[in-house]
């Protein structure tokens, strides 16, 4: 006979989501929430004792003195599987974890219970997406990205404006659906690959690095600003990281005060049990209200989709691949989407994007970062300022006036940003000023000597006596012309661009040069790019831009549908979302990169 305890723990079967506290552990939960489990089962009244027959010696009861027996049947309860005997019913009663939070975070923890551990598996391969809300704080930087961090840098954030946020949001959003894209396992020339975009069922296929589908600012209010952000991968480290670089790509520096976790896939932050209702009957209410959403996760179109897609057949590839050339005609109208839901992954970009993808040609147009991509200077800024200032009579230790450099050379660019444009300067009159600061900084007060510093050192750079080129620089150039290929230059250089690459020998190789000084826009902002592919002539996506930093070049050009390199010499850049078809570590890699473009 089924006891009330079984039947309690039957109706324990499914999942359900718990709200996690900031610095409590995920196994503190777990381990609360089995305890509770246990003893609401444990305390359910035990059954009935079963009666058991048995036969006592008993007086034969003719007179009380008779020493006569006879056997006496009776039934006596059975004590053998009495709680007082055995124990509890139940020693043991498993909650898994989903997706898990760190004892930083807070937020949506999904639970599950006898079947329902089975189900936390299903969720995961659906490939569900999770939102977060973070919170940062500029000024600052730690040694673990959070508030409670070690402080290891202090900055001004003052030139930081919520434009300039949702700028670099903007940008790092469009690398991460390129990410999604390269990720997904898709013939990104096949109607397939469309087909999903604009469905919304583009998602990564198997393990790949954290991919962000979704990035913006909900509030800004200097220091303090909130980032809304879809992921799908992602761990609350990297996404602490995430709001440490953004500081980076500002130019100040930034730490996370706060991850909560809003949604896990359906399960929803205003479903979540708080830390009062992790009982045994909020838990049985919560798994029945779950219950059917259960069944879609595991009946879903897109969890179906997964294993279409892994298996499709190599004659729907070639099918699809047909009506590539038809696909090309389509008019914009056809890209149309409907409103994204929650769980959506691409939107309309992403969709935009595909197109490009779908009818991208060949390469025509190389573009080209200068300075560390092509050549760099030859010393350090602060052995080059101190052999003009000993030129002058003056001796300065080489590690102040690189110290001093640096921080007039923030402090001008947050004044000043892009050579002065916008307040009618020039590059020449910015860069003897940027001088000027520096060695006033190191303690020159003489007014005249400060002028001809800064004018000697701007000089001094018009040509390639201080500047170097890498080795591999030339070969690569010479390959790109053999190729019939075009060249040119995006940079944000000034006009002595030039006379420098003419001094080193490389001018020939490029159609034009666009410095940010002449476009009036500088690198990251698109608009720099967008001039460029107007003077090409061509589709973004028959142009090829190689450089070395990441938001600048890297994410900038490709969310204009570039094909973007990143060159990273040092190996240092730890971007999870650069595929490793996108790195270069030598200019040299570069020729077979394009001929496998061509194939």
């Amino acid at each position: 006979m089924t006891t009330q305890a079984i039947r309690l723990f039957r109706k324990m079967d499914g999942l359900f989501a718990v709200y996690k506290p900031q610095g409590v552990h995920w196994k503190h939960v777990r381990d609360s929430i089995e305890s509770n489990l246990l003893k609401a089962l444990n305390s359910c009244p035990p059954p009935a004792p079963q009666l058991a027959l048995q036969f006592q010696l008993l007086s034969s009861g003719e007179n009380n003195s008779s020493k006569d027996l006879v056997l006496s049947p009776s039934m006596l309860p059975a004590l053998a599987d009495h709680p007082l005997v055995i124990g509890p019913q139940f020693h043991k009663v498993h909650v898994g974890v989903g997706h898990r939070l760190d004892a930083f975070s807070s937020g949506v923890l999904v639970l599950g219970v006898g079947k329902g551990n089975g189900l936390l598996e299903h969720l995961c391969k659906s490939h569900v997406t999770r939102d977060y809300t973070l919170e940062g704080e500029f000024g600052k930087a730690t040694d673990n990205f959070t508030d409670t961090g070690r402080v290891i840098e202090k900055t001004t954030y003052d030139h930081v404006t919520q434009d300039k946020l949702e700028r670099v949001l903007a940008v790092i959003q469009g690398a991460n659906q390129k990410a999604l894209i390269t990720y997904s396992q898709v013939d990104l020339r096949s109607q397939e690959a469309y087909d999903l975009a604009v469905r919304g069922l583009l998602y990564p296929d198997g393990k790949s690095p954290p991919i962000l589908t979704g990035l913006r600012c909900i509030h800004f209010n200097p220091p303090h600003f909130t980032l809304e952000v879809q992921c799908v991968n992602e761990t609350q480290k990297y996404l602490r990281k995430l709001i440490h670089e953004v500081g980076l790509e500002l130019r100040t520096s930034a730490v996370c005060s706060g991850v909560r976790r809003t949604r896990d896939g359906p399960f929803r932050v205003e479903n979540a049990l708080t830390r009062q209702h992790w009982t045994a009957d909020s838990v049985i209410q919560a798994i029945a209200h779950f219950r059917k959403t259960t069944r879609k996760i595991r009946k879903s179109e897109m969890y179906r989709q997964t294993a279409g897609q892994m298996n499709s057949s190599t004659e729907v590839q070639e099918q699809t691949r047909s009506q590539t050339g038809q696909s090309e005609q389509i008019d914009q109208q056809h890209f149309e989407l409907s409103s994204p839901t929650s769980d959506t992954v691409v939107d309309r970009e992403t969709a935009v994007t595909m197109t490009v993808l779908v009818m991208r040609g060949p390469v025509r147009w190389v573009l080209w970062d200068v300075k560390d991509t092509l050549l760099k200077v030859r010393r350090s800024v602060g052995e080059q300022y101190c052999s003009e200032a000993e030129r002058a009579g003056l001796k300065l230790p080489p590690a102040q006036v690189e110290t001093a450099f640096r921080q007039a050379y923030r402090q001008q660019s947050r004044l000043f940003p892009n050579y002065g444009r916008a307040q009618g300067m020039n590059s020449q009159v910015w860069w003897t000023g940027l001088v000027r600061d520096t060695f006033a900084q190191c303690g020159v007060d003489d007014p005249a000597l400060l002028d001809k510093l800064a004018n000697n050192l701007y000089h001094n750079f018009c040509g390639p006596e201080n500047w170097e080129v890498f080795p591999d620089s030339n070969s690569t150039l010479k390959f790109c012309t053999a190729l019939g290929l075009k060249q040119g230059v995006v940079s944000n250089f000034d006009k002595r661009l030039e006379g420098i690459l003419r001094g080193c020998g490389l001018l020939t190789h490029f159609s034009f040069l666009l410095t940010s000084e002449e476009a009036g826009v500088a690198k990251p902002d698109p608009a720099i790019f967008t001039k460029a592919l107007v003077q090409c002539g061509v589709p973004a996506p028959s142009v090829v831009h190689v450089g070395d930093h990441y938001v600048n070049d890297y994410l900038t050009s490709r969310s204009l549908g570039i094909r973007g390199y990143l060159l990273d010499r040092q190996d240092c850049h730890g971007h999870l979302d650069v595929p490793p078809q996108h790195r270069l570590q030598s200019l040299d890699e570069l020729p077979t990169r394009l001929k496998q473009d061509a194939d």
